[in-house]
């Protein structure tokens, strides 16, 4: 069945997703779960449920070059299968990648490991991390032979990871109690502490001055150990 998405294909269009940014570029595929962006530089990979507005955009403003042919260096390139977006993260591990979970703040690295509703991302400047993959709005794979910072491999390499974890993201956090954690990449000063207490959906988190503060875990973007 047609979705609506493909009345933009090969457009050059305006999109706002999660967040308030506003992307630009042209649609070169789609599907009822994934739009592929080209911006004129990269490809982005966005899930449709982070897509709050898409409009033609007629006068390019910005006057966007797209040529006419590309390589479409794509984490989904030439199949006839479905793109969902748990497609699209099985075939993106192990390759370096730019994802936007949090507002203007990418993150580098690579995808470990995809459990049931969240991903292990490696990154170079916050190690391992787990992210909800409800979150992710953007993810752009990197141009072939790039690495994060320009980094070589005795800095930083894609290593496979054995490490056992558990399901849901939710578990995975029980296993994080007593520990100093970090969340949400610190976006505000009391984003770090002592997870001391778990409940249901919410964590409660000893700041450095011994304040406890409850968070409900569905607004946890990032997790990570410091």
């Amino acid at each position: 069945m047609k979705n609506l998405l493909q009345d933009f294909d090969k457009e050059i269009v305006e999109m706002e997703i999660t967040g308030k940014r506003v992307l630009k570029g042209k649609i070169i595929d789609n599907s009822s779960e994934m739009v592929v962006l080209f911006d004129g530089k990269e490809f982005l990979y966005i899930p449709v449920c982070h897509i709050h507005e898409i409009k033609t955009d007629y006068s390019n403003e910005d006057s966007l070059k797209i040529p006419a042919s590309f390589a479409q260096d794509k984490i989904f390139n030439g199949t006839k299968e479905e793109m969902t977006l748990l497609k699209v993260l099985a075939k993106a591990v192990g390759i370096y990648l730019e994802i936007h979970v949090l507002n203007n703040q990418p993150l580098h690295g690579y995808i470990s490991n995809i459990l049931q509703d969240y991903i292990v991302f490696q990154s170079p400047i916050y190690k391992k991390m787990f992210i909800p993959i409800q979150h992710l709005k953007i993810i752009v794979p990197y141009n072939q032979n790039q690495k994060p910072y320009t980094l070589s491999n005795d800095d930083f390499a894609i290593n496979a990871c054995n490490e056992t974890f558990l399901s849901t993201f939710e578990a995975q956090i029980g296993t994080l109690k007593n520990k100093l954690t970090v969340l949400n990449i610190g976006e505000k000063h009391n984003f770090t502490g002592l997870i001391c207490e778990i409940k249901g959906t919410l964590i409660a988190l000893q700041t450095a001055r011994e304040n406890i503060i409850h968070y409900n875990i569905q607004h946890i973007k990032t997790i990570h150990l410091p």
